[in-house]
């Protein structure tokens, strides 16, 4: 097998989405199985429906396997449910990376925060202190439980408010990638325990 690493971090980007599509296509047109192994779920700000378009485009036939999304495995693997009976029964993911708004957050963010239940975001570390300023700007108050998660190597919690999340945050060298949590969901605490 043939291992080649195209992964993406902030800032550091092995290969153009672009390149990246050209690749899976290239390889495919040399009679390999191409796996396109991502973490999380493809189809959730993994890029795989770009992927997708480009190889239907090009008459390459592939299939999707579904991934567990970051935005619920990595709260759990922490101890957060994203809902739970009685503190939220909904959840909204969204990422914290849009390309097209001035301060670079979703330009609806504000509406999210009106919205009941739990909200996620992905990609959001680097702007965690602008996205607690927007959400409180927006009405949430600051004792709004809210926590952030680090998926790199194992889960990592960092629990507090609304009002010192991204200090905390900051305190506890979190990496990337990262899980923002914010609702009373981010307050739970029910990680598993050893029989």
């Amino acid at each position: 097998a043939e291992r080649i690493y195209v992964g993406k971090r902030r800032g550091r980007h092995s290969m153009a989405q672009e390149e990246i599509n050209a690749l899976l296509i290239s390889k495919a047109r040399e009679g390999k199985t191409v796996v396109r192994l991502k973490g999380g779920d493809p189809f959730v700000f993994g890029r795989g429906g770009e992927e997708a378009q480009a190889l239907r485009a090009a008459g390459i036939r592939w299939e999707y396997v579904p991934g567990v999304t970051s935005a619920v495995a990595v709260p759990g693997g922490a101890g957060i449910p994203v809902t739970h009976r009685g503190v939220s029964r909904s959840f909204h993911v969204v990422t914290a990376r849009a390309a097209d708004t001035p301060d670079g957050l979703p330009e609806d963010l504000e509406e999210l925060a009106r919205l009941p239940g739990t909200l996620v975001l992905l990609m959001g570390l680097s702007q965690l202190e602008r996205i607690a300023g927007r959400l409180l700007g927006a009405g949430l108050p600051r004792w709004t439980p809210a926590a952030v998660i680090s998926g790199k190597n194992a889960p990592r919690a960092v629990r507090g408010t609304l009002g010192d999340i991204a200090e905390r945050t900051r305190e506890a060298g979190v990496e990337t990638p990262a899980v923002i949590v914010v609702g009373g969901t981010a307050g739970l605490d029910l990680g598993a325990q050893a029989p």
